[in-house]
């Protein structure tokens, strides 16, 4: 992790989108990020994200199952906008019709399309890439374009991970590699599944749920409710991310706050959903 910087830079009470209650002044962008409010979204099977190659769903939700996956921790700007993707070189790949997808959010110098060759470049990372590969999943199996997009979109926009707050102890990727290490402990942190079904709601096709049902489970594990996301296919609504809403805080913590006015709910409350056991495999 990148070392705490001047305790007066960065007092312990440092929150993100809030200005200092004694000098009024925002806090230092190493301290907590500038952008300061974050979203952290996981994804059940449904909500599997692509990236430019063909897909391989079915074979990708066999080996995950019904759960929750990291999807990713994205930087906001504090009234809930964000920076949107720019492409590094639009075109195409070569050889092939597929769109070019080598994007990237705010430094296109740190950005990469090649996570996998990154984290080899580090046997001590070995237990890190392990991970990955059993609770990162991208839909169609490009695994490593899929945190490739993640650091490039959304960890170049997390300013306490620019090289600048690291100093003289930076070695290339330590960006990279924390940005990825903190990804996950906030996973680890909002157990989601465990959340609902605490709350008794479990993986079913039969048994329908409510979004104020899921809200209430989120609620009860975390202390404030999340975002639910869904997609609709042949007339039904199938759960298919949670976001959490967070503030960073010293020390590259994160902590879940409250959702900000008017945040972003695509399941519609007036529909059941549905949180899928099995028909998963074809609600895409």
């Amino acid at each position: 992790m990148a070392p705490c910087i001047d305790p007066l830079r960065c007092p312990s009470y440092a929150v993100g989108c809030q200005a200092d209650p004694f000098s009024g002044a925002l806090y230092d962008s190493c301290c907590v990020s500038a952008t300061g409010l974050f979203v952290f979204a996981q994804n059940f099977t449904t909500g599997l994200s692509y990236g430019p190659n063909p897909w391989t769903r079915n074979q990708v939700v066999s080996e995950i199952g019904a759960r929750f996956t990291l999807h990713g921790l994205w930087a906001d700007n504090c009234d809930g906008t964000f920076n949107g993707t720019k492409y590094i070189e639009p075109g195409h790949i070569k050889n092939t019709s597929l769109p070019d997808y080598d994007l990237y959010g705010c430094d296109k110098a740190r950005s990469f399309e090649n996570a996998a060759q990154v984290l080899a470049t580090r046997p001590s990372k070995a237990r890190l890439t392990k991970w990955m590969k059993t609770n990162w999943r991208a839909g169609d199996g490009d695994d490593s374009w899929f945190w490739s997009h993640e650091w490039s979109k959304h960890g170049t926009c997390t300013s306490s991970f620019n090289p600048s707050c690291y100093g003289k102890a930076f070695k290339k990727y330590d960006d990279f590699f924390d940005f990825m290490e903190v990804s996950i402990q906030v996973f680890k942190g909002l157990d989601v599944l465990s959340a609902f079904k605490a709350a008794s709601i479990v993986p079913s096709d039969t048994v329908q749920y409510n979004i104020t049902q899921f809200n209430a489970a989120h609620k009860a594990a975390f202390g404030v409710e999340g975002g639910m996301q869904c997609v609709k296919r042949d007339g039904v609504q199938y759960l298919s991310e949670v976001w959490t809403y967070m503030n960073e805080v010293p020390g590259h913590n994160f902590k879940a706050i409250a959702p900000i006015p008017n945040a972003f709910q695509s399941c519609k409350p007036d529909t059941l959903i549905t949180f899928p056991l099995t028909g998963f495999k074809t609600a895409l």
